[in-house]
């Protein structure tokens, strides 16, 4: 556990060190979005074992032109946050859907919640909310990391919470564009 979150923090360091010196440049590509969040809850694994996870994954979500990575990346740590964050057994819900020509991803905790002095600061570089810095390890950077890959992909991260103890959704926007499939000869006879 403890090779695991240095290795977290390395990472950490890195990709702020990466966004700092010559900013995120993505590679955009189609992606289908059940694959990102598959690929970042089989990353978190062995953090959300002690969790709850609801899983919310409509099957007809548009594919989007983002770098999967990057986001897949950000998912990490917005998850990672959600479990330092909230106590063992409660709940984690992840949710995805398309509104508005947007793609929302959201990560909902059961935990600490967010006061709006919190909530002022919350992507922030090297900030930790008060309130737990003495009882939670990090670095202060996982959700600046977030934010930033996800405005490197077009996008925003927002946060929700009723205050504390009353747990936090981070919700991630994407832009989503719907484009017209060529209807194929073969449809049209059916």
């Amino acid at each position: 556990d403890e090779a695991e979150r240095l290795n977290g923090d390395i990472q950490n360091l890195l990709d702020a060190s990466r966004i700092s010196s010559d900013g995120v440049k993505p590679h955009l590509e189609w992606a289908d979005p059940a694959d990102i969040l598959n690929s970042a809850l089989r990353r978190c694994q062995r953090r959300l074992a002690d969790r709850v996870l609801a899983l919310d994954l409509p099957q007809d979500l548009p594919m989007v032109r983002i770098d999967a990575v990057l986001v897949q990346q950000a998912l990490v740590q917005i998850i990672d946050n959600a479990v330092k964050y909230s106590q063992n057994e409660s709940q984690i819900t992840v949710t995805a859907e398309a509104s508005n020509g947007a793609l929302l991803l959201a990560v909902h905790d059961e935990g600490a919640g967010l006061t709006a002095a919190d909530k002022a600061i919350l992507f922030d570089r090297f900030v930790r909310g008060e309130r737990y810095a003495a009882t939670t390890s990090g670095s202060g950077l996982g959700l600046w990391i977030a934010s930033a890959f996800i405005a490197a992909n077009g996008g925003k991260v927002n946060a929700v919470s009723e205050g504390p103890g009353l747990g936090t959704t981070l919700t991630i926007e994407l832009p989503a564009v719907q484009t017209a499939v060529p209807q194929m000869e073969g449809d049209a006879d059916e």
